[in-house]
């Protein structure tokens, strides 16, 4: 089908994409801008051309669905912000349960404590499948994590990782329950701690590392796994890996369990599929 470009002149914005993607395509966004914004308030129009705009930045950059560089981000996003909520929920968790359990009234909330409650707004709403809000909520929280109002450093590659996914993709349904697991699992220790009165779970070194190894196994087991799902596990899991290697006997432990809970994925999914072709 033929389209016949708006007659008002070029959109600037189109100026973002690649000279060759802009030829080929330029005639049809433009047309599309304008068949959507032609009865449109301002408003409107800006928030079509910030689309026009992110879309162009993800073709120039090749972070899109289609490269894989977008795929692993997209692999990746629930699993980070699973990371970032289970570690907004741990540092909200002992002061919240204290004053549940004392009665005492809290102070002013520390910039902090925003940062983690809109992480936890993000992760909420991506649970009911909103991701584009959920996405925006991460950028939100990402902006003062930057400049520093006292919150884990780990949020801030784990925040980037959920702004930078495509924005008009879904994550997969597996990606995103286990990612759910993987939050909830990773929280609870820090949970049973607080309702303790303790200032610190003790769990220890494979403790600590538990849900990213049991998460590790799980998805490295689907029939589906594909190394990007190794590193967006590792990337979620980077916080409570790092810790115990960084000394040289900690660094050790951590590769073993690691290179055994993915060569156990890897063993029952070939299992799984010699069960399949001898049925």
């Amino acid at each position: 089908m033929t389209v016949t470009p708006h007659t008002q002149g070029s959109l600037p914005v189109l100026a973002l994409y690649p000279r060759r993607y802009r030829t080929a395509h330029g005639p049809e966004i433009q047309q599309m801008y304008h068949d959507a914004t032609s009865e449109a308030g301002r408003a409107t129009r800006l928030r079509e051309q910030l689309d026009i705009a992110a879309h162009a930045l993800r073709i120039r950059t090749r972070t899109g669905p289609g490269h894989p560089a977008g795929r692993f981000l997209l692999t990746a996003a629930p699993y980070a912000l699973s990371a970032a909520c289970a570690t907004a929920a741990t540092d909200l968790t002992a002061p919240a349960t204290h004053a549940l359990l004392t009665g005492a009234t809290p102070g002013m909330p520390h910039p902090a404590t925003a940062v983690h409650v809109l992480v936890l707004m993000a992760g909420a709403v991506a649970c009911l499948g909103r991701w584009p809000l959920a996405r925006m909520l991460g950028v939100v929280s990402l902006l003062p994590t930057v400049f520093g109002v006292g919150t884990s450093p780990w949020l801030i590659p784990l925040l980037v990782t959920v702004a930078a996914m495509p924005g008009a993709a879904v994550p997969a349904r597996t990606e995103r329950r286990l990612a759910a697991g993987f939050a909830t699992l990773t929280w609870l220790p820090a949970l049973a701690a607080a309702l303790a009165g303790a200032a610190d779970p003790s769990l220890g070194m494979i403790g600590r590392l538990c849900p990213t190894l049991l998460l590790l196994a799980v998805r490295s087991a689907r029939p589906d796994a594909r190394p990007r799902h190794v590193f967006a596990v590792l990337l979620a899991g980077a916080a409570w890996i790092t810790t115990p290697a960084a000394s040289t006997i900690g660094l050790a432990v951590v590769s073993v369990a690691l290179t055994v809970a993915w060569a156990a994925g890897r063993l029952a999914r070939m299992a799984r599929t010699r069960r399949r072709a001898t049925a």
